[in-house]
């Protein structure tokens, strides 16, 4: 039995052209609300509680390609042994903005919330 039981998503986080429209349209066309606002960055609330994170950016190769990062709910308690549990495999964490984050094999970013 892995020594990491992920919970639920706490996010996803998708690049964007413009934040400000992009979030509008999430708002307007699927009900989403707004959660948390930030010069580049714009969180939305889903009803069950889940969030869409839109995270701009000029660079229009990342725009509509993929995820920024994938987030999940720990327990709290579990938050600091699963860091360590990473540390222990050798997977390398990285400070991202607030949180330590890792990648999977393909490169995609993670961390827990």
């Amino acid at each position: 039995m892995p020594e990491i039981i992920v919970q639920s998503f706490n996010h996803v986080a998708i690049w964007v052209k413009d934040v400000r429209k992009s979030a509008d349209w999430y708002v307007e066309c699927l009900g989403l609300q707004e959660a948390s606002v930030s010069e580049h960055r714009i969180f939305l609330k889903l009803a069950d509680g889940g969030v869409l994170a839109l995270f701009e950016t000029a660079d229009a190769d990342k725009i509509g390609t993929g995820v920024h990062h994938l987030a999940f709910n720990l327990t709290t308690q579990q938050e600091v042994s699963a860091l360590e549990t990473l540390r222990q495999q050798n997977i390398p964490l990285r400070q991202r903005g607030p949180n330590l984050s890792f990648q999977d094999p393909d490169g995609y970013w993670i961390h827990f919330s």
